[in-house]
């Protein structure tokens, strides 16, 4: 009997559903920014600190998991991430002390660090053949879902009721999640091959790998400067109504999901000049969101730009990075998990501060100086490759 290779096994979905889950519990916070600093009493930038503990708690923690637990079972963790996910979605939703809500969203951000560190090895392990890749994009599906979905919903919800039951109904959708993949997710346990921690780590260490590493954390600072505070820069900026927002947060998931989908068939070998094209033109966006933050055509415009240019920069940092680790993928990659989320948790940082003492505007300005640092870092890793090329 052979095995049809156009198809997937269907129970790779239970991780595409669990993936999507995973993200919107991430991203719904950025959305709900102005309703949990009114509902806790504390300023936007404090409020932004939820942003920074999922972000930090996934960041630190995927690479430590990523050595210690090659040998454990992929059910038993993936398991594992969903309970994780369930307590830090239930605190945020039944506390009100900011410190344990914090506590809350660094368990889940460790949660979802412990997801994406077995997901692919399970559908890989619940797949066959050369479908094994087709198993894996659809895992990642449930990312762009995320990004359509999650931050609208939630925003919709905290709009009709409160903050918290968006956080009730992200618990409610963990469980469902567990209860998913307590039943329907049961890969082969073959062994993992172990990699040698020594080689991998003197590969995070060669200049165009860790310059890579560096350009990956200034990107999404940049991105995270405009993304988890844009929400609150179209409600106080621009003036747009509730459901304006919420389109408009839905017009960033959907461009951004058109654009990967384009530049996926588009990447070349060297991706230098792409890279630098997608760059400016995230700069560029960026820039004009706070120039023009209060012409209501020019808003979607900028959006667009800057949704697809994001697709671009995680398109090409996720090649680039598997490009240049080699046989160190395992761990260059945790690392490169780790460098994003700690770009993320930098640039909602810095912004919240900025907005703080400045003015909400100004989050376009952060994320063009991230990126420009970004675009810089890339310049020198061009020129090192012509230098020891030439």
């Amino acid at each position: 009997m052979t095995t049809d290779r156009s198809t997937i096994n269907p129970r790779v979905y239970a991780l595409t559903f669990t993936a999507f889950v995973m993200l919107s519990s991430e991203f719904i916070v950025a959305g709900l920014l102005p309703e949990i600093a009114t509902s806790l009493a504390i300023t936007i930038g404090a409020a932004s600190g939820l942003v920074t503990a999922f972000a930090l708690g996934m960041g630190i923690s995927a690479p430590i998991i990523g050595v210690l637990t090659h040998r454990a079972s992929k059910r038993s963790l993936l398991i594992a991430a969903c309970v994780a996910l369930v307590l830090g979605n239930g605190i945020s939703a039944v506390f009100s002390d900011y410190y344990i809500i914090l506590i809350g969203r660094v368990l889940g951000g460790i949660g979802v660090a412990v997801f994406w560190t077995n997901a692919a090895l399970a559908a890989k392990s619940l797949s066959q053949g050369r479908n094994e890749s087709m198993a894996i994009g659809r895992v990642l599906v449930g990312i762009s879902i995320a990004s359509v979905v999650g931050v609208p919903v939630g925003k919709l919800i905290a709009d009709a009721t409160n903050w918290r039951m968006a956080m009730w109904m992200m618990t409610a959708l963990s469980c469902v999640a567990l209860l998913t993949v307590w039943i329907w997710v049961r890969p082969t346990e073959e062994s993992r091959q172990k990699e040698n921690l020594r080689d991998a780590l003197r590969v995070a260490f060669k200049p165009d790998v860790s310059m890579t590493l560096v350009s990956s954390c200034l990107m999404f600072a940049g991105v995270a400067s405009v993304f988890n505070f844009l929400s609150t820069f179209l409600e106080k900026e621009t003036g747009f109504g509730e459901m304006n927002v919420t389109l408009i947060l839905c017009l960033y998931g959907v461009a951004d999901i058109v654009s990967n989908l384009i530049l996926s068939k588009r990447v070349k070998d060297n991706l230098e000049p792409m890279f630098r094209r997608v760059l400016v033109t995230m700069a560029m966006g960026m820039c004009t969101l706070s120039v023009f933050g209060n012409l209501t055509w020019a808003v979607p415009l900028a959006v667009i730009i800057v949704a697809s240019s994001h697709a671009g920069v995680s398109l090409l940092i996720g090649i680039d990075v598997l490009k240049r680790a080699g046989n160190a993928g395992q761990l260059i990659n945790a690392i490169n998990v780790s460098m994003i989320n700690l770009g993320i948790g930098i640039g909602a940082v810095i912004t919240g501060l900025v907005i703080d003492r400045v003015d909400v505007n100004a989050i376009g300005w952060v994320g063009a100086g991230f990126i420009s640092l970004a675009l810089f870092v890339r310049w020198k890793i061009e020129r090192s490759h012509e230098q020891h090329g030439s």
